[in-house]
């Protein structure tokens, strides 16, 4: 079975997310764990390559690019900005894989153990397309499957593809008028995410293939959720969504790879951020795995921020990792 782990330029993440697999997931060495980069300079990969041989890896067209206009961006010769995102590698790499896999990201690590093999004969026994291993973005009740596993089916407004389509792309501004008329359930989005969810979640092939299927198109979750809708009445409700009980996943809070949001406060500088510590991480300096299993501390990073760049820029990063996480949590109703 496959690990597909989706990678840019924040090594000293994949590191705590691959430590992670090699520590919590059963029989970890004998899965295909392959990292699907789009811009990590390949001296932070040979050091990944060494402390995880087996790891494989698959590079985006845009790879090279990109790294050289972070290179650009630190010579200041211009601002960084690429939105091109490598859904061909990543559909393709889904293709490729076997029949049931995971598909995370690098800021994403286990904190319980966790038995692939196990997991996914329940799902062909139960008929599980998606089972989610960590956040629950719901307000709606959990159903008992098993000890280990409940299930949620989404709630709809009227079950048509043709509403969530207009409804999730806002067209003539649906959207938007419905909600200033209260006319929307308050969490009518919320239930699809039932359905879908790519960083924690162990999904089937063809599910997460159809889900996908314009992958040439740029990658928009909504788009995704529609497509989410058409698979459930394709399949005339039978397919069951789930989630594990107990959490076995985690992600941070401290950082983004959406490096083209400069329109937050202060302007900061989110490539810098994570040079620093790509470099701390590279030089053994930074410590990839601190206060595991959960998040960084935001103490931690800060006096790394102060020692090795400059109080200022430190206080921007905590300002804006604090409003990062208020952020998803008003969006996804999380408890972080």
């Amino acid at each position: 079975m496959n690990i597909l782990i989706k990678s840019f330029y924040r090594p000293y993440l994949l590191d705590r997310c691959l430590r992670s697999i090699y520590e919590k997931v059963n029989n970890a060495n004998d899965l295909e764990i392959i990292v699907l980069d789009d811009g990590t300079p390949q001296k932070y990969l040979d050091k990944i390559k060494e402390k995880y041989p087996n790891v494989i890896f698959k590079f985006s067209s845009y790879r090279n690019g990109k790294i050289e206009k972070i290179n650009r961006h630190f010579q200041e010769i211009e601002q960084y900005h690429d939105t091109r995102i490598p859904t061909d590698l990543w559909y393709n790499a889904i293709a490729e894989s076997s029949d049931i896999l995971i598909i995370t990201e690098d800021d994403v690590w286990f904190v319980e153990n966790f038995d692939m093999s196990f997991y996914a004969n329940e799902m062909k026994q139960y008929g599980i397309q998606i089972l989610k291993m960590g956040r629950d973005t719901t307000k709606t009740i959990n159903y008992s499957l098993t000890d280990t596993i409940a299930y949620h089916n989404p709630k709809y407004i009227i079950k048509s593809q043709k509403l969530y389509n207009v409804l999730l792309n806002n067209s003539f501004d649906i959207r938007n008028k419905l909600t200033k008329l209260n006319l929307l359930p308050k969490h009518w989005r919320n239930e699809l995410w039932k359905m879908y969810d790519i960083p924690m979640a162990m999904m089937r092939k063809d599910y997460l293939l159809y889900i996908w299927k314009d992958k040439y198109r740029r990658v928009v979750e909504d788009l995704q959720l529609a497509n989410a809708v058409g698979w459930d009445i394709k399949t005339k409700g039978t397919t069951k969504y789930t989630l594990l009980k107990n959490r076995a996943m985690k992600t941070s809070y401290r950082t983004s790879a959406s490096f083209n949001s400069f329109n937050i406060e202060e302007n900061f500088d989110l490539i810098k951020l994570n040079y620093i510590l790509n470099e701390l991480w590279y030089n053994d300096e930074f410590d990839s795995y601190e206060n595991y299993p959960n998040d960084f501390s935001i103490e931690y990073i800060y006096k790394t921020l102060i020692e090795f760049e400059s109080q200022l820029f430190a206080d921007n990063w905590k300002k804006w990792t604090e409003g990062f996480m208020e952020m998803h949590k008003i969006s996804f109703n999380l408890i972080i």
